[in-house]
């Protein structure tokens, strides 16, 4: 195992006060780990003479208070960090300020004060390798903006920006043939097809050829896109194209929204499972209703307009029925909570995919939870809860 060590010190210190403290230090490590690094920095300037790219964990020492803004620049990388902290020279008050913002980024962060806690560390998170390695390597796009309405919507991990300029020129490359062909096979399988006429079906299948190619240029795990926007631009809505994606693997959110991005990309990578992202539009006192007009194609559907704009291609998918979980996140915190789908409901008045779930005092979810758009997955809570707790999300579990 490959261990990155930096030594914080501040500006105002003079590292030679340290000298003999961090030779020992470094001694007793190389006699267990692979080191890298092992250098002294103060600024932001600092960090850049250290790579750590090939390094499995990060461990931190901030030998003084006041380098905080030189040592947080380490998440750079998105590896699991130990940070080290004496009892000197607000050693711990600075690793604890540090701590607290890695872990707002979702960086496994544990903070020890003795090198039998140190060495702990580094072996736990070596044997949980594997399953930091498949969430902190993700790569996520939104494509345009996140929706304004989304006013919940706290987001600090890494992601790639790409304008809706890119989207509309692979949109514009694409020909009416090749859309048609890209929706032909879902158009054949559809149980009714209500409002959408060719022309919509053919705008859809080439918006998820523009999406593929998004996907492959900038080597995406998975994305979410300002949908909202293309109206205006191309009378119509992606519903479809980013049902047809996520359906076949690849995680796909609409609104723009990072959060349940993030939540469908996990619950795929671990559980192989697709995630229907969806608004609650109604509750009671044992049941939520949740409804959006894109939902994975994995069961009987009808392709409809979308709801709001009574334009484009949207889906009115009949989910199975069946124990499953709702899972919202918000930043480092996340609700999860076991449910019963138990049927479809088919109102002219809300997103054409509607799903009541069965879920034990509603009220108590709906005033717990983090915000609207929440995801409806077939995977057992108790797993999922587990999984993300594993990963450095703060759980609540109904």
């Amino acid at each position: 195992m490959k261990v990155g060590v930096v030594f914080g010190i501040s500006e105002i210190a003079n590292p030679k006060a340290f000298e003999k403290k961090v030779s020992e230090f470094l001694m007793r490590l190389v006699n267990e780990f692979e080191i890298e690094g092992g250098v002294f920095v103060s600024s932001k300037s600092d960090t850049r003479e250290v790579d750590f790219k090939d390094v499995d964990i990060i461990v931190l020492y901030p030998l003084t208070g006041g380098t905080e803004n030189a040592l947080k620049e380490f998440a750079y990388y998105r590896k699991p960090i130990v940070l080290f902290g004496d009892s000197f020279n607000n050693s711990i008050a600075a690793a604890i300020e540090l701590r607290e913002y890695f872990r707002d980024l979702l960086i496994p962060t544990t903070l020890v004060k003795s090198f039998d806690e140190l060495k702990a560390a580094i072996l736990g998170y070596d044997d949980m390798k594997g399953l930091f390695n498949k969430f902190l390597n993700i790569r996520l796009g939104l494509i345009g903006r996140t929706s304004t309405w989304l006013i919940n919507e706290k987001f600090n991990l890494p992601y790639v920006h790409i304008s809706l300029k890119k989207f509309y020129e692979y949109y514009d490359a694409t020909t009416e043939a090749e859309g048609w062909k890209a929706v032909e096979g879902i158009v054949t399988k559809a149980r009714d097809i209500k409002e959408p006429q060719r022309e919509d079906l053919v705008k859809t299948g080439r918006m998820y050829i523009g999406l593929k190619k998004i996907i492959q240029y900038y080597k995406l795990d998975g994305f979410a896109i300002g949908c909202f926007e293309m109206l205006n631009k191309l009378n119509a809505t992606p519903c479809l194209a980013l049902a047809m994606l996520n359906a076949e693997g690849i995680p796909a959110a609409c609104e723009g929204e990072l959060n349940s991005l993030l939540g469908m990309l996990i619950v795929r990578r671990f559980f192989d499972k697709p995630a229907f992202m969806g608004n609650i539009a109604d509750y009671g006192g044992n049941h939520i209703i949740l409804a959006h007009c894109t939902a994975p194609l994995i069961a009987n559907y009808i392709l409809r307009s979308h709801f709001e704009s009574g334009k484009g291609v949207g889906i009115a998918v009949s989910l199975p029925k069946g124990r499953a979980s709702l899972l919202k996140i918000r930043g480092r915190k996340a609700v999860v909570a076991g449910v019963e789908v138990v049927g479809q409901e088919r109102s002219e008045y809300r997103c054409r995919t509607q799903m009541k779930l069965k879920i034990e005092e509603a009220g108590d979810f709906i005033d717990g939870t983090l915000g609207n758009h929440h995801l409806l997955v077939y995977v057992d809570s108790e797993e999922l809860a587990d999984l993300l707790s594993e990963l450095g999300f703060e759980v609540m579990l109904y």
